[in-house]
């Protein structure tokens, strides 16, 4: 062999002898680097309100069309239509970004679901990407529903709801109220046939129920009664009994205790005649108002007497935000589901320290009660009007009272209605819509208008009436808070009295009136489907 050859062998077995020995190396060969994670853009992929996020305020969910992202465009719009009347100022949202981005409003880290927010102005998301090199800007707006309407729901015939043929339908006053526990519309009234004894009913799903036993009461005096609803849901009623024992008329409040009505205190534990009862409730205390039309009772006669129950026991006597011995004309109170406080509006009788028919407003502060107005008439008036339906009190979520009254303060020398708010944080009064309610009715004392107020979740206001001179048509209107003007009326139906007008805190409204054939008719307020 020649030595070249021999070179060469040596050689190759000398490489492959290293390479074996390299491989036998308990040491792991390095591993290939591997390229940088990828970071997921900025993105928005849904936005919506659900029920299930916010139970108080929705009756259903409302999810927005998220637009999709360009290329070089940073800022989107989102419009979510929803009932005017829906709570916009406590809403949680319910979003899904891409993966690792970061959601703020105002700097403040959002957590879907969970966050909660004012929408009842425009309202921007920022979603930044993991690495904050890109972020884009979302302005949410709640626009106004267009498809809202007032629908008639199924008709209370007090005979076939009872099931008594001697009733032959429900007595004046029925009073609505809708339940800050369900958000159900209940009616309390008395039955034609038998007594005047009163009965509750509810309606769910449009249909109606009784709510406990029928005809629970005593003969009732008159129309003489009130209805309230606590925060409990648990229906209470106010009333002058003409069975009681103490003295005829005297007052007796029931309230439901699981299936059956029972009496809060003793039957009649208050001697006065009950006329003009009122009936509130907060925290689960019960407070009435009346006038006492006898002078065999306990007050002054058409003094204004005053009962409270909290825990245990009433407490009676005449009202201590008037003069001793004070006549009084009438009295109202302001229960609702959308209230936060508990007030009352009285209407003096004839002149008092050269007012005439002057108007007094309390409300129930934390722990006391404050006086509002107190033998108040509006400037340039002759008086406050006395018409029934003229005049009333309701308050709303924030604690803002709101009062309406007659009065010919303006040059027509009519009488109108004026509808004012007293904001409770700024200490002031204002009136709402700027002048009296643009109702197109020429009132005065005689008048039969049936008129009611209610203030919505979202702090608007709605008004049903009557006008007893035009076929007594129902209409209904609100304060647009859009435009800030009053909306045309809207008829709904014609022989309308006893006009009652109510909302819930999930924006549902309701109206009741009762027909000429004693029939009550219910009109709810919701989205049409």
């Amino acid at each position: 062999m020649k030595l070249k050859d021999l070179w060469k062998l040596f050689t190759v077995a000398f490489v492959a002898m290293f390479t074996f020995a390299a491989c036998s190396d308990d040491d792991d060969p390095e591993p290939a680097p591997t390229p940088a994670e990828t970071v997921a853009d900025a993105k928005l992929l849904t936005f919506g309100f659900y029920k299930e996020d916010n139970p108080e305020f929705l009756t259903r969910d409302y999810i927005a069309t998220v637009p999709a992202v360009v290329a070089g465009t940073n800022s989107y719009k989102i419009e979510i239509p929803m009932p005017v009347t829906v709570m916009k100022s406590l809403l949680k949202a319910r979003f899904t970004v891409n993966e690792g981005n970061e959601v703020t409003v105002n700097g403040a880290v959002q957590t879907s679901g969970s966050t909660m927010n004012d929408f009842s102005a425009g309202i921007e998301y920022f979603v930044k990407n993991l690495d904050k090199s890109q972020t884009l800007r979302y302005t949410i707006n709640v626009t106004k529903a267009d498809n809202m309407a007032w629908v008639e729901q199924t008709v209370l015939d007090a005979t076939a709801l009872t099931g008594n043929a001697e009733v032959t339908g429900v007595y004046s006053d029925a009073a609505l109220q809708v339940s800050p526990k369900d958000n159900k519309p209940y009616v309390a009234f008395g039955a034609r046939g038998v007594d005047n004894k009163l009965s509750v009913a509810k309606n769910e799903g449009g249909s109606w129920a009784l709510v406990g036993q029928p005809f629970f009461t005593s003969l009732v005096n008159g129309s003489h009664f009130d209805f309230a609803i606590d925060q409990d849901g648990t229906p209470i009623v106010a009333y002058g009994d003409q069975d009681a024992s103490s003295l005829k008329g005297a007052l007796s409040v029931m309230k439901l205790d699981g299936t059956t009505w029972k009496n809060v205190g003793e039957q009649g534990f208050f001697k006065v005649q009950a006329q003009y009862v009122a009936l509130t409730t907060l925290d689960n205390n019960i407070y009435a108002g009346m006038i006492n039309n006898s002078a065999s009772g306990d007050i002054a006669r058409r003094a204004m007497g005053f009962a409270s129950y909290q825990g245990a026991a009433w407490t009676t006597g005449e009202s201590p935000f008037l003069p001793s011995g004070q006549g009084v004309y009438m009295v109202k109170a302001g229960n609702n589901a959308t209230a936060t406080l508990p007030a009352f509006i009285s209407i003096n009788r004839g002149a008092v320290e050269g007012v005439n028919y002057g108007h007094n407003v309390f409300y129930r502060d934390g722990a006391e009660w404050k006086s509002l107005l107190t033998n108040f008439k509006q400037e340039g008036a002759t008086q406050t009007s006395i018409a029934a339906g003229s005049f009333g009190v309701t308050a709303d979520l924030n604690g803002n009272v709101y009062v309406w009254t007659g009065d010919d303060a303006d040059a027509s020398g009519v009488y109108q209605v004026r509808l004012r708010r007293y904001n409770i944080s700024a200490n002031e009064w204002t009136t709402v819509g700027g002048n009296t309610l643009p109702i197109g009715h020429d009132g005065g004392f005689e008048s039969h208008i049936s008129l009611d107020v209610a203030i919505a979740s979202d702090g608007t206001p709605f008004v049903a009436f009557n006008n007893f001179n035009d076929q007594k048509k129902l209409y209904v209107m609100y304060l647009d808070p859009e435009t800030k003007q009053w909306t045309t009326p809207q008829q709904l139906a014609t022989d309308a009295v006893d006009v009652n007008i109510k909302f819930g805190v999930n924006g549902e409204g309701y109206i009741t009136y009762t027909d000429s054939n004693n029939k009550i008719h219910l009109f709810k307020y919701a989205e049409r489907q």
